[in-house]
């Protein structure tokens, strides 16, 4: 009898316990291939917003530089950096001090998710 109980737990998994551990497995490789494709997502994102932050500071620094103010209202150009194609939107007002002008930068790719705003304050002379 002995010799009876020791062949029955050397024979192995029944094919239950083998369809419910691969069940297991299946899961837990889907949930890691979703979360693979949430990261890779999530940082292509996260590239397209520090680029569009570098485009909106350049834009800043051309505004401040430029001798002549910026017009008040609203106004929107296409600008080429990086390799690709990034859409400006630039809100020009006036302060409560008549010497200085708000600007407020919103830059978005042409085509993609991340985006970057930026606020500066420049003299209006």
């Amino acid at each position: 009898m002995a010799n009876e109980r020791v062949n029955r737990c050397e024979r192995g998994f029944t094919l239950l316990e083998m369809l419910v551990a691969l069940s297991v497995i299946s899961i837990a490789a889907l949930t890691l291939v979703r979360l693979d494709a949430f990261a890779v997502r999530t940082a292509g994102d996260l590239d397209e917003s520090t680029v569009a932050g570098i485009v909106a500071q350049n834009r800043a620094v051309e505004l401040w530089t430029d001798p002549a103010p910026p017009t008040i209202g609203n106004s929107a150009i296409g600008v080429a950096n990086a390799g690709r194609n990034w859409r400006v939107e630039q809100r020009v007002a006036r302060t409560a001090d008549d010497s200085l002008l708000r600007i407020d930068l919103i830059v978005r790719p042409e085509s993609g998710r991340g985006q970057a705003a930026l606020t500066i304050i420049r003299p209006s002379r």
